[in-house]
């Protein structure tokens, strides 16, 4: 590859590095054993904790000293991708002997290593878009941009055990337009349509920010001249739930054209991308791919609840997703929010409610809620992530 192009791995490592924070609200309760309460609350805070970290495919290993119901120290440490910060204890009561509490943690994630669920998460991968569609013109290439998306998505899938995408948009869904108005909200609004009218908890936007020719005369001749076509490639992966924009990416190079001047070229054509430029192109996108596949390899699968009736409720998430009769899942409540600076922020709240998988269908599933009672609270829109079997008994 040229010496030109920006690798997407160098890039989304130092994406990565950048610490996140999330702030969940989980209830955890543990047995009063000959009334020691300490011992209990312990236990109990661990709990909740354990059930916190599920959003972040974290696991807890130890909780620090406990003084007057809130956790001395600023900071527990965490066995695999995360530190927790800020654990408070925000209700604590006693109830049928057991001693329920419920905290509020705000989580950091800045390691790269994780524990991945099981369940495969669905992407939307939008057409790319043309920057300058007068780019486009020499040799008339402007359906570029939708056959590199399609073979974004081909290579994307086949390397990837953790991505399902589920659906490939056969029409630009106006990324270029809300560069233009230098807002991101109206690009994160439009990630959540799109993820919501797809399933898709990630939406994918890319833009060939530069396509342009350079000529290089070989003589005195008109027709003595060489071309050279520069790329420039940007990826914008949002979070389809938040609006959020996950991580940024961009390769570029420059290649040989070897066609001529007013030849009209199939892109679709596999003797494009066997050419030089198509070749440097193709190279490109495996790198995008490869960042891609990193940057979500750690992020938990969330389902989004689309109905609910009783003790049952339904999900988006079903068998092509990998989901099974017989999985547990946690219900979480979502409830982002803008701090005091202005900084968009991330809150859950795990329910106490686990739920069994009883039926599974291609896209979709239903559970149940496994013990007496009907689901409170429980809504539409509201989320499932898969539960440990620690947590889930």
């Amino acid at each position: 590859m040229n010496w030109k192009v920006f690798l997407i791995s160098s890039l989304l490592v130092l994406v990565m590095n950048v610490a996140e924070a999330r702030v969940v609200e989980a209830q955890g309760s543990a047995r009063i054993v000959n009334d020691d309460t300490d011992a209990a609350r312990q236990q109990a805070i661990q709990n909740a904790l354990q059930q916190a970290l599920l959003m972040t495919g974290s696991s807890i290993s130890s909780v620090q000293s406990i003084v007057d119901g809130v956790l001395s120290s600023n900071q527990t440490q965490v066995s695999a991708s995360g530190d927790v910060e800020r654990v408070n204890i925000i209700r604590e009561e006693v109830r049928g002997g057991r001693l329920i509490v419920m905290i509020q943690a705000e989580i950091w994630n800045r390691e790269s290593s994780c524990n991945k669920d099981q369940y495969k998460i669905a992407i939307s991968v939008v057409p790319f878009e043309l920057s300058n569609r007068e780019h486009g013109a020499f040799g008339q290439i402007w359906e570029l941009g939708k056959v590199a998306a399609n073979r974004f998505t081909r290579e994307i899938s086949s390397r990837s055990e953790r991505i399902h995408v589920n659906h490939t948009l056969s029409r630009n869904a106006g990324l270029n337009d809300a560069l233009k108005r230098l807002n991101l909200e109206y690009l994160g609004s439009m990630s959540r349509e799109i993820g919501l009218a797809n399933d898709s908890q990630y939406v994918l936007f890319g833009l060939f920010n530069d396509l342009s020719v350079e000529e290089q005369q070989r003589g005195w001749g008109l027709l003595d001249s060489d071309y050279r076509r520069n790329y420039a490639l940007t990826l914008y992966l949002m979070n389809a739930n938040s609006g959020e924009l996950m991580t940024r990416a961009r390769v570029n190079d420059i290649q040989p054209w070897t066609y001529q001047r007013n030849e009209s070229v199939d892109v679709a054509a596999n003797e494009f991308w066997n050419q030089p430029f198509g070749a440097a192109l193709m190279t490109g996108l495996e790198d995008l791919a490869a960042g891609v596949r990193e940057q979500l390899r750690c992020e938990p699968t969330r389902g989004r609840v689309v109905w609910q009736q009783d003790n049952q409720l339904q999900f988006n998430l079903g068998r092509q997703h990998g989901v099974n009769v017989g999985d547990k899942l946690k219900v979480v409540h979502p409830s982002n929010f803008v701090d005091a600076e202005g900084i968009y922020r991330q809150k859950w709240q795990v329910s106490p409610f686990t739920v069994e998988v009883t039926q599974v269908h291609h896209n979709s599933a239903i559970a149940e809620y496994d013990e007496e009672g009907i689901l409170t609270n429980v809504q539409i829109n509201d989320w499932v992530i898969p539960a440990n079997n620690e947590n889930s008994r």
